[in-house]
């Protein structure tokens, strides 16, 4: 059947209702989560781990539109994210999931095929992101 995305929209925002934790985190970079867009269905999926869940949804184009200008407004940032195999980790993969699972960010850099053991938050993300040479999408 093959996987048709071939790109992910990588977005991180200010959380305005974020766990406590979250406080230590970089201004801005609270959260993060993926949007795809698939042409065979003419639709957009956004993907996210929210407070221990992993939240699908399909968007309207609408949606879409909305999800974008919230992100611009709480100065978020988009950067966009070629599907592509896995990277292979000097760590054992039970060693990484265990010090940082339950985490947007986790999840976000298990759906790119990261495995980078200290990458913790959502701000490190994106600099590795940056540093891997991928680009950021204006809004």
């Amino acid at each position: 059947m093959g996987f048709p995305q071939k790109e992910w929209l990588v977005y991180f925002y200010e959380a305005k209702d974020h766990h406590w934790s979250l406080r230590f985190f970089k201004k801005n970079f609270k959260h993060c989560g993926v949007i795809g867009y698939f042409n065979e269905m003419d639709t957009w999926m956004l993907q996210e781990y929210v407070y221990g869940k992993l939240m699908v949804e399909l968007l309207t184009k609408k949606d879409i539109e909305s999800l974008f200008q919230f992100i611009k407004n709480t100065n978020g940032k988009i950067v966009k994210v070629p599907v592509k195999e896995t990277e292979k980790s000097p760590l054992p993969n039970l060693f990484g999931a265990w010090l940082k699972e339950h985490s947007c960010t986790s999840y976000v850099q298990r759906l790119l095929g990261l495995n980078h053991f200290l990458i913790f938050s959502p701000h490190q993300l994106f600099c590795a992101l940056k540093r891997k040479g991928f680009n950021e999408i204006k809004l």
